[in-house]
């Protein structure tokens, strides 16, 4: 880590430990149980409340535990993601920590100690066994684990079934069987591949570092040493570049999906929020996508499909840690991952049962619930066989205009996958280093 970088992270870390030095004691010591041994409490909750469903779960969620703890009260705190990691850390270095908190990335937290560590609470409901094992590792650090995922964000690849079946075109299973499915689908008219290369580099790198992946890569890793696998990824999309939309050099998301919808272009990435995304623009796609593991590349022994999880943190200054256990005890409880994982991303556990999920599914997709689960259930399994937890890049926002600028001008012809590897090692390296 860069000097200036670190001393200010240390500097950061000092000051989140001198806030906290006041409530260190063990909090579960402090739960209040009246005579009967009931427990009191009033939890607060950091939870993503930027739209109705996640707020219908936090509902549903409340209503659960009060119901079943008549001395817990709760009351949540809704910010957006972007704003909860920041409100966070003002409410640890004020030693005003919340109980609990929903969390996708624990690695600022756990470095600023402001989380439980979660193993010794684990019993046989909740535990390893029964999650998708990449989803649980992504909660935890060194060893530890510091929140229990409830919903599992799994990336993967997509093909349109109905032009695969239309001009013979099996399930490819290498890099060249890619390449050759895309040719065959752009010779008859159609796209063979298709990207989000606009904006501000976020899914033109997010693709990248997917198949990045299935070569035994992360895109940040540019010293010499893996310089081959990366001239293979760059090749790889040059490759594929005439079979790909020219105007996708300003697509988002919308656009990528609109062009799904429209059912001419034959591979993308996307995942397990695809259901949300797609019947915005309708919904026959829904029946003729069918996701797969991108192929091993030529360096890599398997294919691997990166999968981020979102879970549930306890505060390690909480006065109140039995009481915030059972919340996330409810949390995971069949019903409540189901009304999670029916309506948002899918479930990480493996214990929750297909009625369920579309039950609910129904109510947020009443004209495609039955295939929104089944595209779930898939993802999940590829999830089990070739799940990887997502690499965590430092400043990758940085890096992701540095890859997506190359990637587009070795799209358009404008410079060679060298020129490109070149570029983006250069651009790398310089943001590693300040």
């Amino acid at each position: 880590m860069h000097r200036k970088l670190l001393f200010v992270f240390l500097c950061l870390l000092l000051a989140f430990s001198l806030a906290g030095c006041g409530n260190s004691e063990t909090a579960s010591q402090e739960e209040d149980h009246s005579n009967s041994g009931e427990l009191k409490a009033n939890l607060k909750i950091m939870w993503p409340g930027t739209s109705e469903t996640e707020k219908e779960v936090a509902a549903k969620l409340k209503e659960k535990v009060e119901s079943d703890y008549s001395g817990i009260n709760i009351e949540f705190i809704f910010l957006s993601w972007s704003d909860m990691e920041q409100k966070m850390a003002v409410m640890v270095q004020s030693g005003d920590s919340p109980d609990l908190m929903m969390v996708q990335d624990i690695t600022n937290p756990v470095a600023m100690d402001a989380l439980e560590p979660l193993d010794g609470y684990l019993n046989d409901a909740i535990n390893e066994e029964k999650f998708i094992p990449a989803a649980w590792e992504n909660m935890q650090s060194g060893g530890t684990l510091y929140a229990v995922p409830g919903l599992a964000i799994i990336y993967s690849h997509v093909l349109n079934t109905q032009l695969f079946e239309a001009y013979g075109i099996d399930t490819p299973e290498t890099w060249d069987d890619v390449i050759s499915a895309s040719h065959t689908l752009k010779e008859n008219g159609k796209y063979g591949y298709a990207m989000a290369n606009g904006g501000e580099g976020r899914f033109a790198f997010r693709d990248f570092m997917m198949v990045s992946l299935s070569n035994d890569l992360v895109p940040d890793q540019v010293d010499d040493s893996n310089k081959e696998k990366y001239l293979e990824v760059l090749h790889f999309f040059n490759d594929i570049a005439g079979d790909m939309p020219e105007s996708q050099i300003t697509w988002e998301y919308p656009e990528l999906f609109k062009a799904w919808e429209a059912g001419d272009v034959g591979i993308m990435h996307t995942g397990n929020y695809f259901t949300a995304n797609v019947i915005d623009h309708g919904n026959e796609a829904m029946d003729r996508t069918r996701p797969f593991a991108f192929p091993a590349g030529p360096s890599a022994d398997k294919p691997q499909i990166m999968v981020g999880a979102v879970g549930m943190a306890m505060f390690k200054d909480s006065k109140h840690k039995e009481a915030a256990w059972k919340v996330i005890e409810a949390l995971m409880s069949p019903d409540m991952l189901a009304q999670w994982g029916g309506s948002i991303n899918t479930t990480a556990a493996n214990f929750v049962e297909t009625a369920m999920l579309e039950e609910v599914a129904e109510s947020v997709y009443p004209d495609v619930y039955k295939q929104h689960v089944a595209l779930s259930q898939k993802w999940s399994e590829l999830a089990e066989q070739y799940g990887v937890p997502m690499p965590k890049i430092l400043m990758q926002n940085q890096m992701e205009k540095v890859v997506q600028s190359a990637l587009v001008r070795m799209l358009k012809r404008e410079i060679t996958p060298e020129e490109a590897y070149e570029e983006i090692r250069n651009g790398i390296e310089k943001i590693k280093e300040n």
